[in-house]
């Protein structure tokens, strides 16, 4: 923060009737200034100054008392926001009113600053003084809150989710009334069997968190399909504008502020199971199709051992081993540290369709990754 403006050297006098005190700006950001205007306001007695809610600094040279009641932090007529200040002079019981206004410009996010002023006579500057805990509204407001996390957040197929979205306040020094929340799908739509609805706690402490509980219900097979094919972990599927409905306190406009959430569908276990159990079909039917190389054609077939055809307990067997290899990659899967490799492929073994090929390439074997290597040139 900077001010503007140079106050000269203090200068004290014997007596000055018609107390002033000249603008000041204060630069919140290098873009941005509040410019303060003190109207006199007439002589106030003792009697006045008890009945106000003061914030109570004393001048520099310890001249004058400066009170300002914050029980008057409102907007006039013109929405812009105004305070009642007064200055006492040591040892006297009255003292003069000023009515201040601010004149802000620029964009900034509201917050609690520090206000330097000079008290000046007829001629000269009396004192000085600084007022810490002055409000200081933007009339164009800077972003409220902040997404505590990036994600994307998790959303899992088959249920009502709740999901909590960690929301930090970015206004210093005062609370932040929420007032009203509303939220949107913006890239799949169809994902929903209803609107997403948000609740969050009424009032933000300044720069705390607030927990921003989203009631999801996605359409299960839609978003399965949508998202089928998203094979990168960091990808959304979707992306929900939150359009927070805000007011800072102690004076502060109304200001309405998207945030974007974006979410990740993850299928519950039971499609994790379909496809595993699908996949190892495909990959054991594709396998028993690829013609036998010259060397194993040559080899004695084994005879049929047990109750159950060899054919059948290779089939078992593939379905075993892509269940064990699914489990396994969803214990050791941590993007971006770790990753699922199978027969040379990076999968994502918490979404459906790498799924499936994880079980056709595992129950497949290396006849079917041949197969496809060669398909797709790798």
């Amino acid at each position: 923060m900077a001010v503007a403006g140079l106050f000269a050297p203090p200068r004290l006098l014997a007596a000055d009737a018609g107390l002033q005190i000249p603008p000041v700006s204060v630069r919140p950001t290098p873009s941005s200034s509040v410019n303060f205007s003190f109207q006199p306001s007439g002589s106030v007695t003792q009697d006045i100054l008890l009945q106000i809610s003061p914030l109570t600094v004393q001048s520099d040279n310890r001249t004058f008392n400066v009170l300002v009641d914050t029980g008057s932090f409102v907007r006039n007529k013109g929405n812009a926001f105004q305070f009642f200040l007064y200055v006492q002079k040591a040892g006297e019981s009255g003292a003069e009113s000023f009515r201040v206004v601010e004149g802000p410009s620029g964009v900034f996010t509201d917050y609690l600053g520090s206000l330097p002023i000079a008290i000046t006579g007829s001629t000269a500057v009396l004192d000085t003084a600084t007022i810490y805990g002055i409000p200081l509204h933007a009339q164009n407001e800077g972003p409220v809150f902040t997404l505590g996390s990036g994600g994307p957040f998790k959303v899992t197929l088959g249920r009502i989710s709740r999901n909590p979205i960690p929301l930090v306040s970015n206004i210093t020094g005062l609370p932040v009334s929420i007032d009203q929340i509303s939220v949107v799908s913006t890239s799949c739509s169809g994902c929903w069997l209803a609107l997403p609805t948000a609740t969050t706690d009424p009032i933000v402490q300044p720069q705390g968190s607030a927990s921003l509980d989203l009631t999801l219900q996605p359409n299960n097979l839609y978003a399965l399909f949508a998202s089928a094919f998203s094979l990168n972990p960091n990808q959304a599927h979707d992306t929900l504008a939150v359009y927070i409905t805000s007011t800072p306190g102690q004076g502060g406009l109304s200001v309405r502020q998207q945030i974007e959430v974006p979410v990740r569908f993850t299928p519950n276990p039971f499609y994790l199971a379909l496809a595993v159990l699908l996949g190892s079909l495909i990959g054991f039917g594709i396998r028993r199709l690829i013609p036998p190389v010259a060397s194993c054609a040559a080899d004695p077939v084994q005879p049929s051992q047990g109750r159950l055809p060899q054919w059948v307990r290779d089939l078992l067997l593939s379905i075993a081993t892509a269940a064990v290899v699914e489990i396994v990659g969803l214990i050791v899967y941590n993007p971006p540290t770790t990753s699922v490799v199978v027969f040379g492929f990076s999968l994502d073994p918490t979404q459906f369709a790498p799924t499936l090929l994880v079980a056709i390439l595992v129950a497949g074997g290396p006849p079917v990754v041949s197969k496809i290597k060669d398909a797709i040139k790798i």
